[in-house]
């Protein structure tokens, strides 16, 4: 027997650094896995011309990004190959499309009610027009989410405004199954409790959410960990936000950096991790344009506060 000690030792021995190993491994996908789900919002760079935003992304240390509007150029079978090309030279990828109409204003609430998404009677035909030209687009480069604000819902289910507007996504999010993609609600504008009921009226594909944090404050509509927990199974996406709420009726509230307003982004964070999300948490932040500061600056400040939030660099 005594002749075995050395081998039983060395079974031993392998089999802790096996194990070891592949804790190893665990905490560095783990790792990789924050990091690939942070991102950004293409328009907070701060960058119009599309190139120099994706470098821009690059240059914050990230590599994910929700596609904000376009020039029209790429919004057609051979834009969506050169915008394509042109994320992989840079090395980004895309977890979603965003729909951005003409004529869209966040002035003030009555500027919202009267030009934002499918409430607009006279503007709902080019709308659902052109958000179909972007369903094409997200699906010409693979991506799988398409998401938008459907504007200022009424609060009577029985309202023929909020008919309206539930047919119009319902016929969006119909049109996207056909093409293999899906789409996402941006929230604020609206209860958790009024958007579940509102997406469990739309019978032809589960439409998902896109959760802003800040937007629940900056309407003063709701506490954002509250309906994070309501509309936890929709979530695809989040924006990663914070605000202040209005100082006046009819007013909108106002943007700050992350952990200076009133949306308990770390909490919403936590909930997220709790729940076992995986999803993209995506920067929207457009604090330099009141402070005067580089773009780039805030949002590497806006990264290092979810990284630390979630305990992890």
């Amino acid at each position: 027997m005594t002749g075995t000690r050395p081998f039983v030792v060395v079974l031993v021995l392998a089999a802790v650094a096996a194990v070891a190993a592949e804790a190893a491994a665990g905490r560095g996908a783990q790792e990789q896995t924050m990091r690939d789900r942070i991102g950004v919002f293409l328009r907070s760079t701060g960058r119009e011309e599309p190139a120099e935003a994706l470098a821009a992304v690059k240059a914050v240390g990230l590599d994910l990004i929700q596609i904000s509007r376009l020039p029209e150029r790429f919004y057609t079978p051979e834009g969506a190959q050169e915008f394509d090309r042109m994320m992989k030279a840079a090395g980004v990828r895309a977890a979603s499309v965003v729909v951005v109409f003409d004529g869209e204003s966040y002035r003030d609430l009555d500027a919202v009610e009267t030009t934002v998404g499918f409430r607009p009677a006279h503007l709902l035909d080019a709308r659902l027009a052109y958000a179909r030209k972007c369903v094409d687009f997200a699906a010409a480069l693979g991506v799988k989410v398409v998401t938008f604000h459907m504007g200022v819902l009424p609060k009577d289910p029985a309202d023929p405004t909020y008919r309206r507007m539930l047919d119009a996504v319902t016929s969006i999010a119909g049109y996207a199954a056909a093409k293999g993609t899906s789409i996402s609600l941006e929230t604020g504008q609206e209860t958790g409790d009024e958007l579940v009921r509102f997406l469990d009226a739309i019978p032809v594909a589960r439409v998902g959410v896109n959760f802003d944090i800040a937007n629940f404050v900056l309407y003063g509509m709701d506490h954002p960990p509250d309906a994070l927990r309501r509309l936890l199974d929709r979530v695809t996406s989040v924006h990663v936000k914070d605000g202040l709420p209005p100082d006046a009726p009819r007013t909108l509230g106002r943007e700050v950096r992350l952990g200076d307003g009133r949306g308990e982004v770390a909490a919403c964070l936590e909930i997220l991790r709790a729940a076992g999300f995986t999803g993209p948490l995506v920067i929207e932040n457009y604090v330099a344009r009141a402070s005067g500061a580089d773009p780039l600056d805030e949002l590497r400040r806006a990264r290092a506060f979810i990284e630390k939030t979630l305990g992890e660099r």
